[in-house]
């Protein structure tokens, strides 16, 4: 029997219903922002949410723009990003979203509306098998059919979304369900989160002996290297190895340390290739061995020795086979590491030093914004890319501002040049999913309110999304987007210049001007068509207390740095 009626905003009763149950388990679960699109099967999780003052609900415009905000909340760290879609063409929308945070690891949490369970399997109006749409793309796919299971599996779900390997999770919610009367006694369960596992000691010790006796030991930080980053370079130190990233992770560890050499995928530098190639004995935490990290699986030495270690078991051996494998935090087996290894002899620590020294000298080369190589860079007409780097790379300096890098062609002139002196002081999507920047801007934008937020998108990007600028206005999220504005779509363009005669068929568009666009919306914009005017445009954005778009117009065929081929002409 349910409890007594309550009274709502309008003065009605209002009796506990399974709607209710939800949202009372998200606050159970420190849940305090959702993002979504109203529709007729999740209106009343709205209205829950409505009656309610602990957990904000922000509207956006797209269902695709609520799951990448709520990665972008993931991703900031302090709690779990939850969107809310109704069924049908409203969970199509947010796929994009699911997909792309399970193939970066990101924890998401996707509550979606569907049909009452009393007309399942008949064609309803929007009907859609919900859990084989996204169990392929999800850690797990959930649809609860009683009111009385919602704290079991909606918090279950919310655990498995952190646990292990992160990533996303769908609970769908028929509507009968969310309407069903919750037993007053049908609470929340205790909000519980398990450790981490830490390597066995075995382990540890085979793999330390395998370093101890290694001439050029080498650590690949992947995006399951988190936590505090010391823990990493004091590993890095004792074994006087040098440190790179994974493609687009390279903010795991600040960049002024004299162990990073740069970060592996597309656009690296040959110095951080190196580093791997070399290697006797390799290190990777938190890795992969995705295809751009490992040059589509041609950089590691068939005689390289590996040490891998990873939360999840399967992946070790999915791709190489390593000597020794740990199934651990990748936190917890740097500091076990550390702690285990011994100190390498006199001559073998001056060996390693050396080295180190000679290819950090190499790689302060050849990433300097000073380099040789960049001479050759011609931007044609509008903004250099080059100059877009120095104001960013400015702005990397600056307590309390964080950047984000989308998905353009421009991504390659960050990746090779951007020095990062504070870890986790950018965020970059990996997943090449476009139209991530904003949205997720605006996710890690509300979940730090004490930082400003820089997005760099490309126009194709931007524009897939950017009705979602009026979003920042409605809400006061003072997000500011640096849109590299080419008029084409950048990568597409460059593999139809290299690989295919230069045959340009469907990468040219127009576009409006997007500070006109941005001021139309109640915004601040400011259209830069010289280098000289760039960095004042992004100190006047910094400095007004609303959302802001900088239209950063180029030529309609510069792109990348000089010497990078297209990805697909490797």
């Amino acid at each position: 029997m349910s409890g007594p009626a309550r009274s709502t905003a309008s003065g009605g009763p209002h009796r506990r219903t399974g709607a209710d149950l939800v949202i009372e388990c998200l606050r159970q679960e420190g849940v305090d922002l959702v993002a979504g699109v109203p529709g007729t099967t999740v209106m009343d999780l709205i209205d829950s949410l409505a009656r309610q003052d602990a957990i904000r609900f922000v509207v956006t415009r797209h269902e695709q723009v609520a799951g990448f905000l709520a990665d972008g909340v993931s991703r900031s760290g302090g709690q779990l990003g939850v969107c809310l879609a109704s069924r049908g063409p409203g969970a199509a929308n947010l796929a994009i979203a699911v997909q792309n945070a399970y193939d970066e690891s990101v924890p998401l949490l996707a509550l979606i509306g569907q049909v009452p369970g009393s007309i399942t399997e008949r064609g309803a109006f929007e009907e859609m098998d919900v859990v084989a749409t996204f169990r392929p793309m999800t850690k797990w796919a959930v649809e609860i059919h009683e009111v009385q299971r919602i704290p079991e599996l909606l918090q279950r779900a919310l655990r498995a979304a952190v646990t292990g390997r992160p990533g996303p999770v769908v609970v769908s919610l028929p509507l009968d369900v969310q309407q069903a009367p919750a037993p007053e006694q049908l609470r929340p369960a205790p909000r519980r989160r398990s450790h981490p596992p830490a390597p066995a000691d075995g382990g540890v010790r085979e793999a330390t002996n395998l370093l101890a006796a290694a001439e050029r030991p080498a650590i690949v930080l992947g995006g399951g290297a988190v936590g505090d980053p010391g823990s990493y370079l004091r590993l890095a130190e004792r074994l006087a190895a040098p440190v790179v990233t994974t493609w687009m992770r390279q903010y795991t560890v600040p960049h002024d340390h004299p162990a990073y050499l740069g970060a592996l995928g597309y656009g690296a530098h040959e110095v951080t290739e190196q580093v791997v190639r070399d290697a006797d004995v390799l290190l990777a935490l938190g890795c992969r061995f995705s295809e751009f990290t490992t040059k589509r699986w041609t950089l590691l030495s068939p005689t390289t020795r590996l040490v891998h270690v990873d939360i999840d078991a399967s992946e070790l051996g999915k791709v190489y086979v390593p000597d020794v494998g740990l199934v651990s935090d990748a936190r917890l087996a740097a500091e076990s590491l550390a702690a285990a290894a011994p100190a390498p002899s006199d001559g073998q620590a001056e060996s390693r030093r050396a080295r180190l020294r000679t290819l950090r000298c190499e790689f302060d080369r050849v990433s300097s914004l000073e380099s040789e190589d960049l001479a050759a860079d011609d931007p044609g007409i509008g903004v250099s890319s080059l100059t877009a780097v120095r104001v960013l790379q400015q702005l990397a300096t600056r307590d309390g501002v964080l950047l984000l890098q989308d998905a353009p062609s421009f991504a390659p002139w960050t990746h090779r040049y951007l020095r990062l002196p504070r870890a986790r002081s950018l965020y970059a999507s990996a997943g090449g999913a476009m139209a991530w920047g904003l949205p997720a801007g605006m996710g890690i934008a509300l979940a730090r309110p004490g930082q400003r937020v820089v997005t760099v998108s490309g126009d194709g990007s931007f524009w897939m999304v950017a009705q979602d600028f009026e979003t920042c206005v409605r809400e006061k999220i003072g997000l500011v987007n640096i849109v590299m504005n080419n008029f084409s779509y950048g990568n597409t363009r460059d593999r139809q210049r290299s690989t295919h005669g230069g045959r340009y068929l469907g990468v040219f568009y127009g576009n409006p001007d997007f500070a006109d666009f941005a001021r139309s919306l109640g915004g601040f914009g400011v259209r830069v068509e010289t280098d000289a005017d760039l960095a004042s445009a992004v100190d006047e954005a910094l400095a007004q207390d609303r959302p802001a778009i900088i239209d950063v117009i180029q030529d309609q065929m510069y792109g990348l740095p000089p010497g990078l081929t297209p990805l697909d002409a490797r």
